[in-house]
């Protein structure tokens, strides 16, 4: 999902350091009391105001009240990328450090990576067959067909396995992108196959899909969306202080909301505009929605937005 560079992580300090001073105009966000575990680059919004904070270095923190209070997992050592759900209360968490599984909301994480000879997992998808993907730093895909406890490599058709992003279109397809490519799978991974007709060679950090099916890549280099199923892509609008994406989150009536270096920006047309929509004063690292709230992670901590 997203990717993090060694001078990446002095900037992260300094920013940091000068957090409580910024003076950013929050446009009407509100900074929650934590988590206060640094940097947040994974954000996902449950049902009945739970929320799951993954941070760097610092593992997992859950909250149950909408992100007005938060607990740290026992998952406390580990940087941590991207979350996806299973069922019920379970979800998996994308870290340095393979795949973690918690069966009770986030509360208790265990390792769930047998079979991953890479484990610098960037992202992490479960696909309504119950197939869970992970894309890895320079092993590519892998799959489990048993809920995360074991897994095997699925990178039939990609020759350079620089796995950065995960998503799935309403008609079961999943896609991947890996190095600076976006690719599809239509029989669950098994084979893949280079959708990438008018995009740039740029690494793709997010993939989201709205409710029409139409497919959104945040990038190193701006937002693209297709709207053929990956068949062919173009550049959103570049209204963008920077041109750095790294999420993108679908809120109500297909608003699109990204994540950037220099705060949140929003489009409620596809992306063919859009516009800043506040914390311009720091970097967010990922946003979610869920029920009426939007919740943005930053360095340190969470805002939310209802």
């Amino acid at each position: 999902m997203r990717h993090i560079s060694v001078t990446s992580l002095l900037i992260l300090f300094l920013v940091g350091s000068a957090f409580q001073t910024a003076g950013a105009e929050y446009n009407n966000w509100n900074q929650m009391d934590g988590p206060h575990g640094g940097s947040v680059w994974a954000l996902h919004l449950a049902d009945n105001g739970a929320m799951l904070a993954g941070t760097l270095g610092q593992g997992v923190f859950f909250s149950t009240d909408s992100g007005q209070n938060w607990l740290q997992s026992n998952l406390d050592n580990v940087s941590v990328y991207d979350f996806a759900r299973g069922t019920g209360g379970t979800y998996f968490a994308a870290t340095q450090n393979g795949v973690y599984r918690t069966d009770n909301n986030g509360r208790s994480w265990r390792r769930t990576s047998q079979g991953m000879d890479e484990t610098r997992v960037q992202a992490v998808m479960v696909h309504e067959s119950g197939r869970v993907f992970a894309a890895t730093l320079v092993g590519g895909i892998y799959i489990s067909d048993n809920n995360g406890s074991s897994w095997s490599q699925a990178n039939e058709g990609i020759p350079l396995k620089f796995g950065y992003a995960l998503g799935v279109h309403p008609d079961g397809a999943v896609f991947a992108g890996v190095a600076n490519r976006i690719y599809r799978s239509d029989d669950g991974g098994e084979q893949w196959s280079p959708m990438d007709t008018d995009f740039p060679h740029v690494r793709t950090n997010a993939i989201a899909v709205n409710a029409d099916g139409v497919l959104f890549a945040a990038t190193q280099d701006g937002v693209y969306r297709s709207a053929d199923a990956g068949q062919s892509w173009q550049a959103t609008g570049n209204q963008f202080a920077n041109a750095e994406i790294y999420d993108l989150a679908v809120a109500h009536n297909d608003r699109l909301v990204a994540a950037t270096r220099e705060g949140v920006y929003t489009s409620t047309n596809d992306g063919d505009t859009w516009e800043a929509d506040g914390l311009s004063s720091f970097p967010v690292y990922s946003v979610g929605y869920r029920g009426g709230v939007l919740a943005a992670g930053s360095n340190p901590g969470v805002f939310v937005r209802n």
